[in-house]
């Protein structure tokens, strides 16, 4: 509760001082607005290079020192300085060990967010704001999701000499960047008269792929489908749960998957990504079909009773419930 009312204070003030590339975690701002930018951005050609970037363990690496530094900037009031002192300081229980940490931030707090973007906008927004899009020689645009964030170049050259300089910026604040998830890839329109392939590359960004595909009017376009990661994640987590919840009722069996898919597709249902929806729905299918059958050993469910069972109690069509383009 304390938390809250802290977040609340806090947000009333850099609400106001936050970028219009961050989109995380902020009132009236979602990460499907920050793949609606980039749709935006790509369709003006201002984009042919991305900088894809990925932070090792952010929450748990802000160093407090100087977040504690980046609030006195805007909050003046001592006493709320040290309540969130003491918030940053709330030990996390391990197991029967309760453990403080020295760097970070309380893992599952509602702050935590908040405290995060405070942190990376002056670590990361305002530098490239003020300081890196002025040296620029072409158009280059930051989506900051939290702590997942990419950038949009419109020379190559102007990428590279970001990207030389992106990791010293991040470790001048404690942040490391990841090796082997932070790379330049080329992601400009194929021309008109490629007929057949694909695109010059694909990224990942909030949980999906962005990727180039043709229209039904043979027209190039960025396209978005379920990461593999993503999508792999999801049909496991099914399956497990048809695994572990197999001797329940039937009937809360099917409210129980309808709920999850539904809230798969509220995040997943975008422009274009029918599909792995569609994909994520069979292999629901197929794992509930498996632990009904193994529900008892003397009367086993064929596939015919069970294409009955789900005329009876269908599972969610696929379907598209958040619109990215033409927006």
């Amino acid at each position: 509760m304390v938390q809250d009312a802290v977040r609340e204070v806090l947000e009333a003030i850099y609400e106001q001082d936050f970028l219009a590339c961050s989109y995380g975690f902020r009132p009236g701002h979602s990460a499907h607005d920050a793949v609606r930018t980039l749709k935006r951005i790509v369709d003006r050609g201002e984009v042919r290079w991305i900088l894809e970037a990925d932070i090792v363990s952010f929450f748990d690496s802000l160093d407090r020192t100087e977040l504690k530094k980046m609030l006195e900037v805007r909050v003046a009031d001592g006493s709320l300085l040290r309540l969130i002192g003491k918030c940053l300081h709330v030990g996390v229980l391990d197991g029967e060990e309760m453990v403080e940490p020295e760097l970070g931030t309380a893992q599952g707090s509602v702050l935590s967010p908040l405290l995060g973007n405070v942190y990376v906008h002056y670590g990361l927004d305002l530098w490239f704001e003020t300081e890196v899009k002025p040296r620029l020689q072409g158009k280059a645009t930051l989506i900051r999701y939290c702590d997942d964030f990419i950038i949009g170049f419109e020379r190559e050259d102007d990428a590279r000499r970001v990207q030389a300089v992106l990791d010293k910026r991040m470790g001048r604040y404690g942040l490391t960047l990841h090796p082997d998830k932070t790379r330049l890839v080329p992601f400009w329109c194929p021309p008109q008269v490629q007929q057949q392939g694909q695109g010059p590359a694909t990224f990942d960004f909030l949980g999906l792929t962005l990727y180039w595909r043709r229209t039904r009017t043979g027209h190039w376009r960025m396209g978005c489908k379920t990461r593999r990661a993503s999508l792999r994640r999801a049909k496991k987590a099914l399956y497990d749960w048809c695994r572990r919840h197999r001797h329940q009722p039937v009937e809360a069996q099917h409210a129980a998957l309808g709920r999850r898919l539904r809230g798969h597709f509220n995040y997943f249902g975008v422009s274009g990504n029918f599909p792995s929806l569609l994909r994520l729905v069979e292999a629901t299918k197929r794992a509930w079909y498996k632990w009904l059958c193994r529900r008892s050993q003397r009367k086993r469910l064929n596939w015919e009773r069970f294409t009955d069972l789900l005329r009876q109690m269908p599972l969610p069509r696929p379907r598209i419930t958040v619109r990215i383009w033409g927006v």
